[in-house]
This record gives structure tokens, C-alpha cells and sequence, in this order.
């Protein structure tokens, strides 16, 4: 096991957890995340909790996050009694195959390129100035400075890996896009897509495209996690035929 990971087992029960040390990076103390928690009582949930703070404490985390579905009625309850705040609500999308996109008017097309370090103060500029959603970014507790620069590092990661795409329109850099692909290449985890404020009216063509290029390279399914509180986001997978499969709370304490 990956020494920056936990994992503690009780009969059926269990829980997991790993330190996030890219939200460090950004906020200035340790940070973790609960990766997953399973429990039949309210109580042993308490317990796997407890043990998870007493991980994440010897190793110097103060800032701990992690999500449960909003039907797991007795782990949302081990977490408030356990001193946890509920900070944000996400749901998982998803789309089985790309038949049956609307249709784009040839000059609104932009166009995808594999992002260098070139474009990466214009891509950092768009997420720091017109991403407003996410964990960090809505919970009140954290400055919308460090909660920002989360989102600028993260594109800045993104390039590193080779996973981000510059898109253009008529030659000006409109957005970008990242994509995760597992299942040997029959899925794509849709990780980050934006485009900036100026070029809002070409944001349905981006995701077309991204969604268009995915059905070229024969994957068969798509899915991503949005954060409930971005209306026009969720508004715009549903014109894209994305369906709703869960609403997950995220939680976070400090320690």
C-alpha cells in the first residue's frame, strides 16, 4: 500500500483515506481525503472515523474532506456527531455513447490541441477568474485566494500529465478541456472543461467537440462529478443527454 494512503478494516466495515498533498500545495496546511467509508451502524462509522483522524493527525493533517451518497442516512450522521461540517454537494453525470449530439454550425467549431507550457498563463488566467465551483471554492471556511489557486495548480498538473487540451476559436485560446481514459480505453472520466466568461456563447460547441472526439476514438461511455451548486453546467449536460445517477455530500473537519 502507498504509505501516503489508509486503510483500516472491522469485520465488514472499513475505511480508507489518502493524504491530498496537491491541496497543500495550495492551501498552506495538511490536507486528506476519505476515499471511502462502509459501516452497518451509526456507531462503528464513529469508530472508522476515529480511527481515520487518529492516521491523519500523525501525519500532520488538519484540513480532512470526504464525500458519502446523500441516501447513506448513518454515515451523514457519524459525521455530525463526529464534528464534521457538510460544505458541498456533487452529483455524478454520465452518457452511454455519443450518437445524437446537436448539431454545430462549422464556424463555431473550435478547435483541440494538446496544451503547452506556452498556453498555461492563459489556461490558469480562465480557471482562476471563471471557475467558482468546487469543494474548496465553496466552502466558507477556506479564502477564495487559496481555494483559486487549487484550481490554477491543478490545470498546471493537468499539462504535466498530458491530459489537458487547449480548445481555440478562430484563433484565440477559448477554454480548455481534460479527460481521463480507463477501462482500456471504453471510458472517459471528463476531469475539468471550461470555457472563459468572454466566449461563454461557444461553451455547448466546446463540449460537443470534447464529446464528438471521444465517439471518434470508439469510447463507449463518459461520466464526471459536478458540483450541485453550478446550475448552468448541469443545465448544460442535460442538453447533452447526461443522466443523473448520484448526489454525494462532501464534509470536511478540522483537526
Amino acid at each position: 500500500m502507498n504509505p501516503s494512503d489508509f486503510v483500516h478494516r472491522h469485520g465488514r466495515s472499513h475505511v480508507a483515506a489518502r493524504l491530498t498533498p496537491w491541496d497543500k500545495r495550495a492551501l498552506g496546511f495538511g490536507t486528506a481525503e476519505l476515499t471511502s467509508i462502509q459501516a452497518d451502524t451509526t456507531e462503528e462509522a464513529c469508530a472508522l472515523l476515529e480511527q481515520a483522524e487518529t492516521w491523519a493527525r500523525q501525519n500532520g493533517v488538519d484540513y480532512l474532506f470526504g464525500r458519502v451518497p446523500a441516501e447513506a442516512l448513518l454515515l451523514r450522521l457519524a459525521m455530525e456527531q463526529s464534528g464534521h461540517t457538510m460544505v458541498e454537494c456533487s452529483l455524478t453525470l454520465s452518457r452511454d455513447g455519443f450518437a445524437g449530439l446537436p448539431v454545430i454550425p462549422a464556424r463555431m467549431r473550435p478547435r483541440f490541441r494538446l496544451a503547452n507550457h506556452g498556453d498555461l498563463p492563459t489556461l490558469q488566467a480562465i480557471a482562476h477568474e471563471d471557475f467558482h465551483h468546487g469543494r474548496l471554492l465553496e466552502d466558507p471556511a477556506i479564502a477564495r485566494a487559496l481555494a483559486a489557486r487549487r484550481t490554477v495548480n491543478w490545470v498546471s498538473d493537468l499539462l504535466d500529465q498530458g491530459l489537458l487540451q487547449t480548445v481555440e476559436s478562430n484563433g484565440k485560446v477559448i477554454g480548455f478541456h481534460a479527460e481521463r481514459l480507463t477501462d482500456e480505453g471504453q471510458h472517459a472520466n471528463l476531469i475539468l472543461t471550461g470555457a472563459t466568461r468572454r466566449y461563454a456563447v461557444l461553451a455547448l460547441p466546446l463540449w460537443i467537440c470534447a464529446l464528438e472526439r471521444l465517439g471518434n476514438r470508439q469510447v463507449k461511455r463518459c461520466s464526471t462529478l459536478v458540483s450541485a451548486a453550478n446550475v448552468g453546467v448541469i443545465n448544460l449536460y442535460a442538453k447533452l443527454g447526461f443522466r443523473y445517477d448520484t448526489t454525494l455530500f462532501g464534509y470536511r473537519k478540522f483537526l
